[in-house]
């Protein structure tokens, strides 16, 4: 293993974690774009916010990547950060991570290696056109499934072992 110390300080700074203080952070919307301020420091007029932790710990662990994709900072709790700043955090990772939930299949077509959904969701019925259904099902656990369908959208099966027979056998032949 490499010893980071006998690098120089330039590539170390790529290793490099910024904790944000909630409390001198202002996130906020102009002209439809995102932006953050650091107190006292500097302010991006472009900003990513995204989740360190989507999966296992979405509620802490936010991460803003500047307008070049380069790290700005992390803020571990953002239910620490002003109101403003959280409704539009909220708001971003809303819009980043939408990813609806299968409530109930209506009926499921598979023709050529393509598959049409149609399906409740909690935000509305949808119909779903998925290829390559192995390469678009991602098993989170035994029983809860992401599927991506075309378009690159994604939705969750949030327990499969709640669908119809044939649906099950679809997801399970190509997990």
């Amino acid at each position: 293993m490499a010893d980071l110390t006998d690098q120089p300080a330039q590539e170390l700074e790529a290793f490099e974690l910024r904790i944000l203080n909630p409390a001198e952070i202002r996130v906020f919307r102009a002209g439809g774009v995102t932006r953050l301020t650091l107190e006292n420091h500097r302010s991006w007029t472009r900003a990513q916010t995204m989740r360190g932790f989507p999966l296992s710990d979405p509620d802490h662990y936010i991460g803003f990547l500047d307008s070049a994709n380069k790290d700005i900072g992390l803020v571990i709790d953002p239910s620490q950060l002003d109101p403003e700043s959280r409704l539009v955090v909220d708001q971003d990772l809303e819009k980043r991570y939408f990813v609806p939930l299968i409530r109930k299949v209506y009926s499921v077509k598979e023709e050529f290696g393509t598959i049409a959904w149609d399906v409740d969701t909690d935000k509305g019925r949808r119909e779903l056109l998925v290829r390559n259904i192995r390469d678009n099902l991602q098993e989170l656990t035994s029983s809860r499934v992401i599927v991506t369908d075309v378009d690159g959208n994604r939705f969750e099966f949030p327990d499969i072992s709640r669908l119809d027979s044939r649906t099950q056998g679809i997801i399970l032949r190509n997990l």
